[in-house]
């Protein structure tokens, strides 16, 4: 007894509220530091009293982990709320351990309380601003797929009639003079027919993928948008550079990514690109750069490779600074599927088409 009264008087000084049970759960001792936390009086805490003080939700699991930690004689540690002399409630943490006489006889108990109250307010604060996060991002995810559910539905919609338009066209040759310009204008309107349904199968072929539904084998209706199309896609951001890739790839090109200027220089001799995409904005203007690079090269090298800006959406003398460099075309990000495989598509066309 001499040594708990040691140890206790030593502790008085500590901001930590110290408790002493019986081995029936009668509390036989508080410190002052408890006294003054919760303002009970002595005589009114000890005994059966000192529950009196705890939060009147968190009073049954304090109880049980009281028994069965009292029961089994082992050291347990519990977070409840324990009403302050002001009458908030404050969360404590408090831990409590078996004690025994000399000739290793159970006596009781011995704790102490640390006032976490802060600690637990931010936990709940970052458990509430997580679930915000996730709602949001559930909603963000409903939202995209409800509109990407209604873009597949506008796509299908529109490829009856543009396939009509290819039906009817070749029917319409057939009733014109072979080298007329009404025959040139009907080829004219079959071509540009067949690369919107071909765009139209593509768009409707990347929503299928990225619903994670599987890939459909190519039907009767041709190859794919953009086979034998290759793209140098030159950004500095690797999830912008895999995203653009992605559609492509559907599309049926090929794709190779460079970080700079100098990754796109390089992949010029090896890969023989038809089509450049380059963010004008990386490494501080490098876009322009490579531009100014590429077009200085002679036609065989790719001098007059075809070339889109990538620049940020709502500059709008990002477009024409863009042109005047050099490049042919502007691509606004986050790049839209439909603008980008429109783009790529009219760029790798043979002049004149």
């Amino acid at each position: 007894m001499l040594r708990e009264s040691f140890i206790e008087n030593a502790a008085e000084p500590l901001p930590v509220m110290l408790w002493r049970a019986r081995p029936d759960m009668s509390c036989e001792y508080l410190s002052r530091q408890w006294l003054e936390f919760t303002g009970a009086r002595a005589e009114e805490a000890l005994g059966d009293g000192w529950s009196r003080s705890v939060h009147p939700e968190d009073l049954a699991r304090w109880l049980d982990t009281f028994v069965r930690s009292f029961d089994a004689r082992e050291a347990f540690e519990i977070e409840y709320r324990l009403r302050r002399r002001d009458g908030e409630f404050r969360w404590v943490l408090d831990r409590g351990l078996p004690r025994y006489s000399a000739d290793r006889v159970f006596v009781g108990f011995v704790g102490a309380c640390i006032d976490i109250d802060e600690r637990k307010c931010a936990e709940h604060e970052l458990a509430r601003s997580l679930e915000r996060e996730r709602k949001l991002r559930t909603a963000t995810e409903a939202a995209s797929r409800v509109k990407d559910d209604f873009l597949a539905s506008v796509l299908a919609d529109l490829q009856s009639p543009v396939r009509a338009i290819v039906t009817w066209t070749a029917h319409l040759r057939a009733q014109v003079p072979a080298a007329s310009e009404p025959a040139r204008a009907l080829d004219a309107i079959e071509h540009n027919a067949r690369a919107q349904d071909r765009i139209i199968s593509s768009l409707l072929e990347l929503s299928r993928v990225a619903a994670g539904r599987p890939a459909r084998e190519r039907g009767g209706n041709g190859a794919p948008l953009l086979t034998g199309v290759r793209v140098l896609i030159v950004d500095d951001d690797p999830a912008a550079r895999e995203s653009m890739a992605q559609v492509l790839d559907i599309a049926g090109a090929q794709t190779r990514g460079a970080a700079s200027s100098s990754e796109a220089l390089d992949a010029l001799g090896a890969f023989r690109p038809d089509v450049l995409l380059s963010d004008v904005h990386m490494q501080g203007g490098e876009g322009y750069f490579l531009i100014r690079a590429l077009r200085a090269l002679p036609a065989e090298r790719g001098g007059c490779m075809r070339a889109a800006a990538l620049t940020a959406r709502g500059e709008a003398e990002d477009a024409g600074r863009a042109v005047a460099a050099g490049y042919d075309a502007q691509l606004a990000k986050p790049v839209e599927p439909v603008a980008l495989l429109a783009t790529v598509a009219r760029l790798a066309q043979p002049a004149g088409m």
